[in-house]
């Protein structure tokens, strides 16, 4: 016979969750954050240059260098939302939108899940920020130089390291 799982809220704020969970006689207590879809965009310019941001992040109290990303509105498909990110963030305008990856960014404690982007094509235009968004410069690279912004630990985040991974070594 199989066990029975019983879920129940014991707090929340406007994304994250406590839930207990209890699987038979067994109690299970998880941190559960709850977040919206989300998109990341590899802005390229030709084959070899990529349009990265500097910027703050709150969490960890500094800023670093990654690729363009954000939330989806509800509803929101991924491309729309990856073109209105990329011109939010960078200003830039994209021709062509080619969907790389999707994943969890760390399914362990959180429901995020990624559509990864390439944009190319690329149009500068003014950059949009949302209001909080901390982007303190936009910046073009060489594929290289981000290698070795990775080997160096320039990079640090996940979205971006497998952005810029992906681009490297799997480009179709």
């Amino acid at each position: 016979m199989k066990e029975k799982l019983l879920k129940k809220c014991k707090g929340k704020s406007a994304i994250f969750k406590v839930i207990e969970e209890k699987i038979g006689k067994i109690k299970i207590k998880r941190n559960v954050l709850e977040f919206p879809r989300t998109v990341g965009i590899l802005p390229l310019i030709g084959k070899n240059k990529i349009v990265l941001l500097r910027q703050f992040r709150f969490s960890i109290k500094r800023e670093i260098w990654e690729i363009p990303a954000g939330k989806l509105r509800k509803k929101e498909k991924p491309k729309i939302g990856a073109k209105r990110e990329l011109k939010e963030e960078t200003g830039f305008e994209a021709k062509k939108l080619e969907k790389i990856g999707e994943f969890f960014l760390s399914p362990g404690y959180s429901t995020e899940y990624m559509y990864l982007f390439r944009a190319t094509g690329l149009k500068k235009g003014k950059q949009m920020l949302d209001e909080g968004e901390m982007i303190k410069e936009v910046k073009i690279f060489s594929l290289k130089k981000a290698l070795e912004m990775i080997k160096k630990r320039k990079i640090l985040d996940a979205k971006s390291i497998i952005a810029i991974l992906t681009e490297a070594f799997f480009r179709t």
